[in-house]
């Protein structure tokens, strides 16, 4: 199940007023807003371009795939995709729950090793979620990619977008070659299913 799309405006700003409100910096709240409307907006472009996926679902789940960064992440002790999942869970938005768990994991069985910037409690309990979902659908798949496209506040291809992870968290190549491997998979597989290359519909 999803929110409406005005249900999802309001709780994507409720979010963000949320945030804005505590007592301590948010600094990135621009990059914060520039990114998840971002990401829904080029979910849906590519939706509109395959013969099935819903433009409105992918906007929906686009915009709400971060919603756990509604909090700190070092004050809560889970990381954005665990907040984010049990918060929209709990209001019965289990699609979108399930979209803050899997967008930062294109892989479902992960090494430990490409996450380093993750605590090991969040990657156990990531295990654990990812190991209850069967196999994912394109709607998981297309939010991983949308995901991708974008570093600081610009609209990018996966080179530069890697090399932004890279040097904010102070990784190897090495470590982010699982996640570009995917990335490059996930990118030949809408380029197929829309029948044209996803870099033009999104004008990267």
């Amino acid at each position: 199940m999803i929110p409406s799309l005005q249900k999802a405006k309001q709780l994507w700003q409720e979010g963000i007023d949320f945030r804005l409100n505590q007592p301590y910096a948010w600094p990135t709240h621009k990059e914060y807003i520039f990114h998840t409307t971002g990401v829904a907006e080029s979910a849906q472009k590519i939706a509109k371009k395959t013969p099935y996926l819903n433009p409105e679902k992918a906007y929906i789940i686009g915009l709400l795939h971060d919603y756990g960064k509604k909090y700190d992440e070092k004050l809560t002790g889970k990381f954005h995709g665990q907040t984010g999942y049990e918060e929209l869970l709990k209001l019965g938005y289990d699609e979108c729950a399930r979209i803050c768990l899997t967008h930062s994991f294109p892989n479902k069985n992960f090494n430990n090793k490409y996450y380093a910037s993750y605590r090991p409690e969040w990657l156990s309990w990531a295990h654990q979620k990812l190991n209850e979902i069967e196999e994912y659908n394109d709607y998981d798949r297309l939010i991983q990619l949308c995901d991708m496209f974008f570093e600081g506040m610009s609209k990018v291809g996966f080179e530069e977008r890697f090399a932004g992870i890279r040097k904010r968290y102070g990784l190897t190549k090495e470590q982010t070659a699982e996640q570009e491997e995917y990335a490059k998979k996930n990118k030949k597989y809408f380029d197929t299913l829309c029948g044209m290359d996803v870099y033009k519909i999104l004008n990267i």
